[in-house]
């Protein structure tokens, strides 16, 4: 009974961790889109969207995985262990975009004089790096994504739609890299997933 009630709790907080995953699919996203560092909350904004696009994000990743793996792992024990460690993965790629992103504003912003902005080299060269980093995040999350959707199909412990919808998103994931015109798709099918996750593992009993 003991044991039961701390697994209820760790699917408790998994489900937390899955709702604010969610969050931080699709706040950053708009701050980046309509932000302007020219207002005076601007920096501060940029500031939150890095914070959950990086750290957050991450954090709450890894825990939801880590809560699947434990409902899971009886019966694909390898399959959520590598789920697992390009969680790992994934996670360390999108903090290095949020600490990229931040340390490339703040210099930006310390350094007015050297008019940074308007600089084609060091605008190729950022925008090149986020992109690239940023895809190594999408690819790894691709891979976590597909192996769920594989690990809950054949153990039947997901529901049948929305492990399909694990394997979509893994799938685009996957190849942003070769299509970032499909980034957005992936964070809303990310973000679908992880509201469905969420009460899955909120209603757990």
């Amino acid at each position: 009974m003991e044991q039961s009630k701390i697994d209820l709790k760790i699917k408790k907080w998994g489900g937390l961790a899955s709702f604010l995953l969610a969050v931080s699919f699709f706040v950053p996203g708009s701050i980046y889109l309509v932000g302007n560092l020219q207002t005076a909350i601007g920096p501060i904004a940029y500031n939150l969207a890095d914070f959950l696009y990086g750290p957050v994000w991450s954090a709450c990743l890894i825990t939801v995985i880590f809560v699947l793996r434990e409902q899971l792992s009886e019966y694909a024990p390898r399959r959520m262990s590598l789920a697992l460690l390009a969680a790992f993965l994934a996670a360390g790629a999108m903090v290095a975009v949020a600490l990229i992103r931040s340390s490339n504003r703040q210099y930006h912003i310390m350094h007015p004089e050297l008019n940074l902005e308007n600089s084609i080299t060091v605008l190729v060269v950022w925008a090149t790096l986020v992109t690239g980093v940023t895809s190594v995040g999408w690819h790894f999350l691709g891979w976590v994504q597909i192996l769920i959707g594989s690990a809950g199909w054949t153990s039947r412990q997901l529901p049948r739609p929305l492990n399909l919808l694990y394997f979509a998103g893994g799938v685009v994931s996957l190849f942003v890299y070769l299509f970032p015109g499909n980034e957005g798709l992936a964070m809303l099918l990310g973000m679908i997933i992880s509201i469905w996750q969420g009460i899955l593992l909120w209603n757990a009993k």
